[in-house]
């Protein structure tokens, strides 16, 4: 804690104040420690202990009140996926008595667990995931609070520096003691159960809740479920008769219940177990669960570096991966080594896990001390003091196993927590260069690039989706400003030296910061100025600090201000990289080009968006006109304000979708206008999938694009249901459940799924992105509520276990006066194959014979629903993608054509053609049409880069030409 020094009194207990505030949230951050430090250095500065003491209680009180919050917020979503996931274990009767019990004893839990390491971190989120009511939460809180600090205040300022010790000890102490007592009442418990086994097998089945009754137990007025009969015959003299086993025997039983998980570890992870089992042996031994050890006189003999090596203590390498230097470090190394070794050694056997970690120990150990020795012969100020040092841990051989879990993850899991583990050691080489840190870099790299090698598995590099650009994007620019802020607060010496700030760097930072605060959100939602705007910030980082270097060089002085340019410079080159390479994820309201309509950016913008929604209230539109008013389209209104064309502009192309909304009588002279404004602007104009070729101006080149499928509700009997009961028969023998909900009230875990078979799609199976007349609407958007987006409305097919087999997005069809005629299948998400080499049974996979199943009930039951609500007409395959099986006409009706075969795989054309001919759909023909034959390249290749993000020209007759060989 020597870095507390640095600060004046003021920003000590504002230190004080926030660190212990962050760990109460949930974050496992060394407040005690903090509190320790800083009392004993106001002692030692004149601060009044008091203070330090009231900053302390000050944070816990509010970090756990934030805490419960957050708990009370998200933990209903945590115990509703538990309680449909596990209803055995998460069930009513188990929900009501942890309810009951939190509200009984929860304040003098909440009281005592601030005494208590690691529980005081889970107290406030847990007090709120189970409604303790806030009125004893806060009470309970604040006594301990205020207990625990002036306890710990009090205890240091009389014993002095002995305090640590003496601290250290009764909080592990009491972490112990409440783990046995622990122990003893799950013993009870299962007990207890046992003694009960007699009840009937009915009484005991789990029980699923609704969201409903899920809300009304946890509310501050909800009961505990009621006492049912089978309750009632729990005491009956028969049950007893029953249940009168010798308690000694269920007690045993109970025992051995109760030691399973630990008999289980070391069956299946002995090695994980044995090592975590030596190192916290070793921790009570040398004290250093409670205390730093590296001063103490025997560490250089377990300790690891370029001084033990050249003294011939070759065994510290070793040694020294059995210990920790201080408390705050064994509690992540004994968590991190439990969790991701026990992980690799189930998944791969003991001695290949062991194999991973000794490795990953020494590549990490003997990479850094080479590292060091190389650079030190450079006269580097930095490489020179890391060959002085020494290091103990098991860190290198624990971020292996991580490095190798991530490598399994399914996408975009493994893509975004590699790219995240590698953007942690990176930032801390950078930032704060100790040898650790060297290490961790070294072992992080070299194992995320070859441990899929080295057991002999190969999986193709996920590649990234639209959103998890957008996603790196903003992460990057957050990063950096989270970094250059903390740097405010701790000045750090990395390698390229101090990052203490001067006047110039402060201003610098608090431009940056203002910035990224500002763009981050518009980012995040896809907007191509807000790229435009971080690629300049983002150069402008860059060119300031190329700057300052050509001063420094060419007057031969040191750089005036402070090296923390510098470092922010390698972090900004990186975000420099990651906007260039994700440029095709930031399409919204984009002005790529010079030639536009009028009205296609800028407040015209607003006003034609608005006149569109206008026509479409009060004429409606055809199915395309659902998504007329997609961010991604531009309107092009006509000079009378009485028709309006959504397009969107590739390549120079003015790409018209659909039919003009407005009075169908002036559609001829609504195209006409639209072709003529884009001649005027240099661009061609096309329209796509369109439903009568007679709009079109006359001498045009028109083509069949396909065909659209559309089912006429308007004479359907709402008590009869649509179509045939097959997928509703099969449901019966294999049980699913069908839900069509609008897009906004999706259930959170369900949502999630359907992201993830999103993500895992695109990156695993190359199946590209869709947009144009396809979006992604069934990712459940987060826009602004005014925008038709908001009215989407999904249709889920879940397994018993609550797995997504199956979900599809409807737009609603707008009809005359506002109302809603229809609904067209906007988007299809299903489930991954196990069918196809190499895909094993998981979460979010399922046989095709399911997939196709849980797809025809989908689209089944929500043509059942929509007739029941009195819509007239579904439209299944609006996109222009669906063919109708006629040679393709022209390079762009080829592209298209080519196009399908790519996505086929994930939306399933001729399945989806099956069902809506077997509900009575017909077929309505769609036209591409354009000037002339020689504008057909140019118009496939507007149409292709509207459908498929970031597509190359080069890819063109690929999809015009070789995919058609399938």
């Amino acid at each position: 804690m020597d870095w507390l020094a640095d600060f004046p009194p003021g920003v000590l207990l504002l230190v004080v104040f926030l660190v212990v505030a962050v760990e109460s949230l949930g974050v496992p951050l060394p407040g005690e420690t903090v509190l320790i430090g800083a009392t004993l250095l106001a002692a030692s500065s004149g601060l009044n202990p008091v203070f330090v003491a009231a900053a302390a209680a000050g944070g816990a009180i509010l970090g756990d009140s934030i805490g419960y919050w957050i708990g009370k917020r998200y933990g209903r979503r945590l115990l509703s996926v538990l309680n449909r996931r596990f209803p055995k274990h998460v069930g009513p009767k188990r929900l009501g008595a942890a309810v009951h019990l939190m509200r009984r004893w929860g304040p003098w839990a909440v009281f005592v667990g601030r005494f208590i390491a690691v529980l005081r971190i889970f107290s406030g989120p847990l007090a709120g995931m189970f409604r303790m009511t806030y009125p004893h939460f806060l009470v309970a809180n604040a006594a301990g609070g205020i207990a625990w600090a002036s306890l710990v205040v009090t205890v240091v300022t009389v014993l002095g520096s002995a305090a640590t010790e003496f601290l250290h000890r009764f909080s592990w102490a009491a972490l112990a003691l409440a783990g046995a007592a622990a122990v003893v009442i799950a013993v009870v418990v299962v007990f207890r159960i046992r003694r009960r086994a007699a009840r009937p097998a009915a009484d005991r089945a789990p029980v699923s809740m609704t969201e409903a009754e899920l809300d009304e137990l946890l509310s501050p007025s909800g009961s505990v479920p009621a006492t049912t009969d089978a309750d009632a015959r729990m005491d009956t003299p028969t049950t007893r008769a029953a249940s009168s086993a010798p308690v000694r025997t269920d007690l045993r039983a109970a025992i051995a219940v109760v030691l399973t998980p630990l008999r289980w570890a070391l069956r299946t992870t002995p090695a994980t177990t044995a090592f975590v089992t030596v190192f916290v042996a070793l921790g009570v031994v040398t004290g250093g669960l409670w205390r730093p050890i590296d001063q103490a006189a025997w560490y250089p003999a377990f300790a690891y570096g370029v001084p033990s090596l050249e003294a011939g203590r070759w065994w510290t390498v070793l040694t020294g991966m059995f210990i920790t230097a201080d408390p705050l470090a064994y509690l992540i190394a004994i968590v991190g080594a439990a969790v991701f070794g026990g992980w690799v050694e189930v998944r791969f056997g003991t001695l290949r896990a062991s194999a991973i970690f000794v490795a990953g120990h020494l590549v990490g150990v003997f990479g850094a001390l080479g590292a060091a020795l190389a650079l030190a012969r450079l006269d580097w100020p930095w490489a020179q003091s890391l060959v002085t040092t020494l290091d103990v841990g098991p860190s290198c051989g624990i971020l292996a196993c991580v490095a190798t879990a991530t490598a399994f993850m399914r996408s975009p899991y493994r893509l975004r927590w590699r790219l995240l583990l590698l953007s942690w050691v990176s930032i801390a080489l950078l930032y704060i260069g100790k040898i650790d840190d060297l290490e961790h870099f070294i072992t992080t790299v070299v194992f995320v690039i070859v441990a899929r090698l080295l057991l002999g598995e190969h999986r193709s590099t996920p590649r990234p989706t639209m959103r998890d650009w957008r996603l790196f994007a903003v992460s990057g620019l957050l990063v950096i400003g989270a970094v250059q802020l903390l740097v405010t607060l701790v000045p750090l010496d990395g390698p390229l030296g101090s990052t203490t700030l001067t006047q110039g760097s402060i201003l610098d930072v608090g431009v940056d910061t203002i910035a990224i605060l500002v763009i981050a959100n518009w980012l995040r939602r896809g907007h191509r100025w807000a790229w435009w705007a971080a690629m300049v910030l983002t150069v402008g980082n860059l060119l300031v600090t190329l700057a300052l270097i050509a001063l420094a060089w060419l007057a031969q002085v040191p750089v005036v201000a402070s090296t923390i340019w510098i470092s922010a410079s390698v972090l900004w080159a990186g975000q420099a990289v990651v906007l260039v390479l994700s440029r095709h994820a930031f399409r919204v309201a984009a002005n790529q080009t010079r030639r536009r309509l009028p009205g296609a950016i800028g407040p015209g913008a607003r006003r034609a968006r608005a006149r569109a929604a206008q026509l479409l209230r009060e004429h409606g539109g055809g199915p395309l006109a659902a998504s007329a008013l997609r961010r991604e389209n531009r309107v092009f209104v006509t000079a009378d304000g009485g028709h309006a064309v959504a397009y969107q502009q590739h390549a120079g192309v003015a790409l018209a979708l659909g039919e003009p909304i407005g009075d169908p009588g002036g559609a001829v002279a609504a195209v006409s206008a639209f072709a003529t404004a884009a001649e005027q602007e240099g661009l061609t104009p096309a329209v796509f999938a369109t439903r009568d070729e007679r709009i079109v101006p006359e001498g045009w080149r028109v083509s069949p694009l396909g065909r659209d499928l559309v089912l006429d509700l308007s004479g359907a009997d709402a008590s009869e249901p649509v179509g045939p009961d097959d997928a509703t028969g099969a449901a019966g023998a294999d049980p699913t459940t069908s839900i069509l909900v609008p897009a906004r009230e999706l259930p959170w875990e369900l949502r999630s799924q359907i992201r993830a078979l999103s993500s895992v799609w695109v990156s695993d199976r190359h199946v590209p992105e869709l947009g144009l007349t396809v979006g992604s609407s069934i990712d459940a958007p987060d826009g602004d509520d005014r925008e038709p987006t908001a009215a989407v409305r999904v249709s889920v097919v879940t397994d018993a276990a609550g797995a997504v087999l199956a979900a599809v997005s409807w737009l609603p069809i707008p009809g005359a006066d506002g109302t809603v005629h229809g609904w067209a299948l906007d988007a299809v998400r299903r489930a991954l194959p196990t069918d196809d080499a190499g895909t094993t049974a998981s979460a979010g996979t399922a046989s095709e014979e399911h997939t196709s199943r849980a797809v025809e009930r989908a689209l089944t039951d929500a043509c059942r629903r929509f007739a029941s609500e009195g819509a007239a007409m579904v439209s299944f395959a609006a996109s222009g993608l669906a063919q109708d099986g006629t040679e393709p006409d022209g390079a762009a009706v080829r592209t298209m054509t080519g196009i399908a075969h790519r996505v086929d795989p994930l939306v399933g054309f001729a399945e989806i053609a099956d069902v809506a001919e077997r509900l009575g759909a017909t077929a309505v023909p769609l036209y591409l049409a354009c000037r002339e034959d020689a504008d057909q390249p140019r118009v496939a290749y507007a149409a292709a880069a509207g459908f498929l993000t970031g597509i190359r020209l080069r890819d063109l007759p690929g999809l015009s030409g070789s995919l058609l060989a399938r």
